[in-house]
């Protein structure tokens, strides 16, 4: 890829002399892409009160699934996980902390009893701030620990 560099000529005149500032420009070869992907439409009205509703759909849908889940605390730390991966736990700090203090309260058994979500709680009570160490893990939720 070659490139053109030029030098901006600015004309000479007393006052300029001292806020004289020679830039040097590149001449870029214009993209096979256009500038397609760089246009904006803005949005109507319409289609961004279509949009919210659509996200506030999809809130409410995930919290019957997190309360769904309530009886079953394993697919309720995988919901939880899932949520935090993709970015958007903070739409659902208090139903995630609600859910969190449940198990931590209740000291729920893992159904499973697998090492996998013996290890999500675990992980999942400790970055959310409960006090939980290995011991005390290790009989609330099995003997894998």
């Amino acid at each position: 890829m070659s490139t053109q560099v030029s030098q901006e000529v600015v004309p000479k005149t007393p006052e300029a002399h001292h806020n004289e500032i020679i830039r040097r420009t590149a001449n870029f070869h214009p993209s096979i892409w256009g500038d397609q992907f760089i246009s904006h439409l803005p949005k109507d009205k319409v289609h961004e009160a279509i949009e919210l509703q659509e996200i506030e759909k999809l809130r409410e849908q995930f919290k019957r699934e997190l309360l769904a889940a309530a009886s079953n605390s394993s697919q309720q730390l995988d919901l939880i996980d899932s949520i935090q991966r993709l970015g958007v736990a903070y739409h659902f700090e208090t139903e995630i902390e609600e859910a969190l203090q449940h198990i931590y309260n209740n000291r729920i058994d893992m159904e499973d009893e697998d090492l996998y979500n013996t290890a999500l709680g675990f992980r999942l009570l400790r970055q959310h701030g409960y006090n939980v160490s290995c011991g005390n893990y290790k009989y609330m939720y099995g003997h894998l620990l």
